[in-house]
């Protein structure tokens, strides 16, 4: 069944290949699954060299999985089948920087959401939250933007739910959406580097995220990038996510605005205090020349990070998403511009680099399939 979920439909023959099981425990594996109506065979028929062979697929709307993904103060719930649907969705505010009272509030808003599905879920929920998560899956060890020091959110949300809960970092839940299905799914390498108010990436190595001995692998946001550069919140200088995060962005506008001796200078932002990073990309893409250089540096410095991690991993493609991506083309031109001058020449033009096809919505599903991936059981359908 996890097959079926991470690399799509495919023949037994196929998934005896896949999997290494025997052909006569796929059989007695598949029946098992068809009999809980989680598996059907299509009537259409692979080509293969012997006998034709009929597809395995899962069952759309067989069962309901629950994820949910923490920005800019607000949470993104979701309600998915096991092929990535989007059944139900919600968007719940959250009032607090305060840990405890951001998790509760999402904690009164699930039951209501599950009651309303037209059947129960699956009781597992799995979250994207801001930050570096523990190799356990269930606490933030660290959110230094929100200032947040080990909070145990699977305990929490067992407490107020019942449910299991399975904890990842945001950028590293969007990133397996787009790995199975959007920008990445053709992929069996590849690298996800989410751009917003911070930076992290996710690698997926023959599409299963690679988490790391303490599951902190990926978080390049604060690899160095300008030894001297400026101080960041985990206590280092010069990482990556103040020179090239949406934040880094903003304040380089700023500081380029005010610094700027041109008297006729008029650019297309008005009020400094309340611009946000989309508003200077959005800027760049009407000609604001100031815009235009802050975007630029910011994804210059991305770009050579996006360098030394196709020199270090050899990914097939790098899928750009978050805020900042996803609304400036010029900073994943950019970007991507400077990762093939950087990079090893062969592994450079042999790379796609693409944007992610999900937004908000993409941190919740993914969320929820990592959290699916640690705990799948038949017992859930029994």
């Amino acid at each position: 069944m996890q097959t079926l979920r991470v690399h799509g439909s495919m023949s037994r023959i196929e998934l005896t290949h896949l999997t290494g099981l025997s052909r006569a425990t796929i059989s007695i594996s598949i029946a098992e699954l068809i009999e809980c109506n989680l598996v059907y065979e299509t009537d259409n028929r692979l080509s293969t060299k012997g006998r034709p062979a009929t597809t395995l697929e899962l069952v759309p709307n067989s069962a309901y999985i629950i994820g949910a993904d923490l920005d800019n103060k607000s949470w993104t719930l979701g309600a998915f089948d096991l092929l990535g649907n989007v059944v139900k969705s919600a968007k719940i505010p959250v009032q607090t920087f305060d840990p405890e009272d951001s998790f509760r509030t999402l904690a009164e808003e699930i039951t209501v959401f599950a009651e309303g599905l037209d059947k129960r879920p699956v009781p597992l929920l799995g979250l994207g939250v801001p930050g570096l998560v523990d190799a356990g899956h269930s606490i933030i060890r660290s959110a230094a933007d929100l200032d947040w020091q080990h909070v145990n959110v699977a305990e929490l949300m067992k407490k107020e739910t019942g449910w299991p809960t399975v904890v990842v970092n945001r950028h590293r839940a969007r990133g397996l959406t787009e790995c199975r299905y959007g920008a990445g799914q053709q992929f069996r390498n590849m690298i996800y580097i989410g751009v917003g108010m911070g930076i992290a990436a996710g690698l997926y190595i023959d599409r299963q995220l690679l988490s790391g001995s303490l599951g902190g692998a990926g978080e390049i946001g604060h690899t160095t990038i300008e030894p001297n550069g400026p101080l960041c919140p985990c206590g280092n200088h010069g990482c990556l996510q103040m020179l090239s995060a949406g934040p880094a962005i903003e304040q380089e506008y700023r500081k380029m605005v005010r610094a700027s001796d041109d008297d006729n200078y008029s650019g297309q932002i008005v009020d400094l205090q309340s611009l946000k990073a989309q508003d200077v990309c959005a800027a760049a893409e009407e000609g604001d020349v100031l815009a235009v250089q802050a975007v630029r540096n910011a994804a210059s410095y991305l770009g050579i990070a996006m360098a030394n991690l196709l020199n270090t991993f050899n990914p097939e493609a790098v899928i750009l998403g978050g805020t900042v991506p996803n609304a400036s083309p010029l900073f994943v031109e950019t970007a991507t511009k400077v990762m093939r001058q950087r990079a090893m020449r062969p592994l450079a033009s042999d790379t796609i680099v693409a944007t992610s096809q999900f937004k908000d919505i993409g941190g919740a599903l993914g969320a929820a399939n990592f959290a699916f991936d640690k705990n799948i059981s038949l017992s859930f359908f029994a």
